[in-house]
């Protein structure tokens, strides 16, 4: 019965069966449904549970969300898929003529497989936000994000939260240039100033006078963040998501993504045709009908059934599209299904120090040439530092194990050099975390991908995520339910892996 069943199939997915079979331990099964809509997945049908199969008598399973299906189907439930859960339902409530209330709107979903989010890039994140990019398309992100949290009240309040908080610190970044980085410095600062960023900008001498405690040798020029900049408390942040969504009828389901379902269009209904930018045409006739969720309290994967799949799994989120056939195809099915999406787990460690002779007051969120940084944590003498390594030196990934080595002969020296009351500092704690880091370009990933049709992005922010969450998500949401969005994130498309354009920002810490 396979070949007949791969009759069915266009080229593009008799190959990506080949090579998923190749690559995964089950067996794929292929099938035509009682509407002829060629089907791929990676389970047999014994092999889960579903209440979407034709037959009634067949349907079984546990109930994980209303109907087991959803309109929008988010994977990863840290801050961007809370965020972008909010922003779908702000967006529908706001444009369609049955308001998105629990009676009449749609059903939106977060998957999440550990919703204390204690080991998420979240969570283990050092809370900064800032303005100082040098691509306008990230700057206006985090000005979106930063207007929001200011005004987190207003947005996110409920009957049992009335006053939700991110701790927000408006205490702008300090970022510092050798004589070797002013031109590019100074450029930066322009285009900052253009879009709309308010920044000051500091000779070495206005900068010793500003921050006598500062070590100002070698450095030629600084730029400092006068508004929508500092820092604030990711999980208090997150948090007040969590507890905003519930009261719009957005369903949390805890489980982990296993695997996916893609259906052909049917054939009575034209296909939909994009043009590419190298001028190729691409036949969306495929899409995701829904996702395999294992839950640990049931035996079998789960199958909920999606109108549109959103995938932000952080640092995961390059695993995941994977089980979608993101990157498992070749380019003779013409689909683009061989170009992967770049996103990895990179491993960064944050320290905490404790050093009474230091600032407190005037202490912003200082940036040195050399990459390290240091903000301070409260008024007790804390203080938050940190730096990432060099591509040569990235550090294991199978653990959250610090390496405080790193900190005593790479970031240490630094600081102390820059702010030499730092000379007596002692560290008192430190953790790492994961960032979701998109290999191509350190840059986000925002959209749909170019031939499943209700398959999006939102990920690979490389240490921007927290930052850009509600920019990101907003326009992200905008773009899913309207078609079309007034923030600029074109830069963002999964598209510029295809055409080989990468979003240049030189301001990268």
């Amino acid at each position: 019965m396979l070949p007949l069943r791969l009759n069915c199939l266009c080229k593009h997915s008799a190959t990506l069966l080949r090579r998923l079979k190749q690559k995964s331990p089950k067996y794929l099964q292929i099938s035509r449904t009682y509407k002829e809509l060629a089907t791929i997945s990676q389970f047999q049908d014994h092999e889960v549970y579903s209440w979407h199969r034709p037959d009634p008598d067949m349907r079984d399973g546990p109930i994980v969300c209303p109907g087991n299906e959803a309109d929008y189907l988010i994977l990863g439930g840290g801050i961007m898929g809370q965020a972008l859960a909010f922003n779908i339902w702000k967006a529908m409530e706001t444009t369609t003529v049955l308001k998105a209330s629990k009676h009449y709107g749609c059903k939106i979903v977060v998957v999440e497989q550990d919703p204390s989010l204690l080991e998420s890039s979240t969570a283990l994140s050092a809370g900064g936000i800032r303005t100082q990019f040098s691509n306008p398309a990230n700057i206006q992100l985090s000005m979106l994000t930063a207007e929001f949290i200011r005004d987190i009240k207003v947005h996110l309040s409920t009957v049992d939260n009335q006053d939700p908080d991110a701790q927000y610190n408006p205490q702008g970044y300090l970022t510092m240039a050798t004589q070797s980085g002013a031109s590019r410095l100074m450029k930066n600062y322009q285009t900052q100033v253009e879009t709309g960023a308010k920044i000051m900008l500091f000779t070495q001498d206005h900068l010793k006078e500003t921050f006598p405690w500062i070590n100002v040798e070698g450095i030629e020029l600084a730029t400092y963040g006068l508004e929508n900049e500092g820092w604030f408390d990711p999980m208090m942040y997150v948090n007040s998501f969590k507890a905003k969504n519930p009261t719009l009828n957005i369903h949390n389901v805890k489980g982990k993504v296993v695997g996916f379902k893609n259906i052909r269009s049917d054939p009575a209904y034209l296909p939909n045709i994009v043009v590419m930018a190298d001028g190729k045409e691409v036949i969306q006739d495929e899409k995701i009908e829904g996702v395999y969720i294992k839950m640990p309290e049931h035996e079998k994967p789960i199958f909920v059934k999606s109108g549109t799949t959103v995938i932000c799994c952080g640092a995961m989120s390059g695993e995941v599209a994977r089980l979608a056939g993101v990157g498992e195809g070749s380019p003779e099915d013409g689909k683009y299904l061989e170009y992967e999406l770049p996103v990895e787990r990179r491993k960064r460690y944050v320290y905490v120090v404790h050093c009474p002779d230091a600032p407190m007051f005037d202490f912003p969120f200082l940036v040195d040439p050399s990459g390290a940084y240091a903000r301070r944590d409260g008024f007790g003498g804390k203080y938050i530092c940190g730096m990432s390594p060099n591509e040569e030196n990235e550090p294991d990934i199978s653990n959250l194990d610090v390496d405080c080595n790193f900190f005593d002969e790479e970031v240490w020296p630094r600081l102390a050099h820059r702010i030499p009351a730092f000379e007596k500092l002692k560290m008192t704690s430190s953790w790492a975390g994961y960032y979701d880091y998109n290999t191509y370009d350190q840059n986000g990933v925002i959209g749909p991908h170019p031939y499943h049709l209700n398959l999006y992005f939102l990920t690979g922010f490389s240490g921007h995520g927290l930052q850009q969450s509600y920019g990101a998500t907003k326009a992200l949401a905008d773009l899913i339910v309207n078609g079309e969005t007034d923030i600029d994130i074109a830069p963002f498309s999964f598209n510029r892996f295809i055409s080989n354009q990468p979003l240049l920002e030189t301001n990268i810490i």
